[in-house]
C-alpha cells in the first residue's frame, strides 16, 4: 500500500522520501508514525539512518521496532548500539533486533547471550539469545539449548528443542569436549539412537 501512494504522489510531482523525512524528524513528543518510519527505510538512503537512530528510544514499541528493521534495510546496522535493544520489553523489538544483528553475532560475546537465558529473564529475551546463540553455534548454543529445555515457558521449551535437533559441530568447537557429550547425552529424547551416535561422532565424544 505505501509503494502505491508513494507512486501516486510521484505521478503528482509529491516526493514522498522528503515527506518521511519530515515526519521522521517530527519533534519527540509528535513522533512519527510507525508506517512512516517503514517508508523512510524502503525509499531512502543510508543518510536517512540519522533519522532512524534517534527513534531507538521512542516511548511507541511499533516505533522502536520499525527503526530497528529500517536500519538494517538501509544497511546500517551498529551492534554496539543496537545491542541494548535485546532487552526491551516489547518482544516486537526483541524480534527485530535479533534479526539485525544475526549477520553480525561473533561481534556479540557469547557470554552476554548465555546469561540472557536465564529463567530471571522475559520470554521474549530468552527466545531473541538463543536465536543468536544457534547462529552462533558451537558449545554456547548447545548449553543454551539444553539448558532451556527445562524452562518453565512451554514456547520457549519447545524452541529449545528444535535448537538440540538442529545442532551440529561447528568448525571452532573443540574436539571431543566432554561437556558435549554430556549435554548431548542430556537431550537424548530429542532424536533417535542413530541421530545421537551420530552428533556424538561429529563431536568426538563418542563411536
Amino acid at each position: 500500500m505505501r509503494a502505491c501512494a508513494r507512486y501516486v504522489v510521484r505521478q503528482h510531482g509529491g516526493d514522498p522520501a522528503a515527506w518521511y523525512q519530515k515526519r521522521c524528524a517530527a519533534p519527540e513528543g509528535l513522533g512519527p508514525p510507525p508506517g512512516a518510519v517503514s517508508g523512510l527505510a524502503e525509499c531512502g538512503e543510508g543518510a536517512d539512518a540519522g533519522l532512524l537512530w534517534p527513534l531507538l528510544a521512542h516511548p511507541a514499541d511499533g516505533v522502536r521496532a520499525r527503526a530497528v528493521a529500517g536500519l538494517r534495510a538501509l544497511d546500517r546496522v551498529d551492534t554496539h548500539r543496537l545491542r541494548p535493544l535485546l532487552d526491551d520489553p516489547a518482544p516486537g523489538v526483541v524480534r527485530e533486533t535479533a534479526v539485525a544483528l544475526l549477520p553480525y553475532v561473533a561481534e556479540i560475546p557469547a557470554d552476554l547471550l548465555l546469561e540472557r537465558t536465564g529463567s530471571a529473564w522475559p520470554r521474549h529475551v530468552r527466545i531473541g539469545a538463543l536465536r543468536l546463540l544457534d547462529a552462533l553455534g558451537g558449545l554456547a548454543a548447545l548449553r543454551a539449548a539444553v539448558g532451556l529445555l527445562e524452562d518453565p515457558d512451554e514456547t520457549v521449551r519447545t524452541r529449545a528443542g528444535r535448537s538440540v535437533q538442529g545442532w551440529r559441530p561447528s568448525a571452532h568447537l573443540r574436539f571431543r569436549d566432554p561437556e558435549v557429550g554430556e549435554l548431548l547425552q542430556r537431550s537424548r529424547h530429542l532424536m533417535s539412537e542413530a541421530a545421537l551416535r551420530r552428533r556424538k561422532w561429529e563431536a568426538g565424544v563418542g563411536s
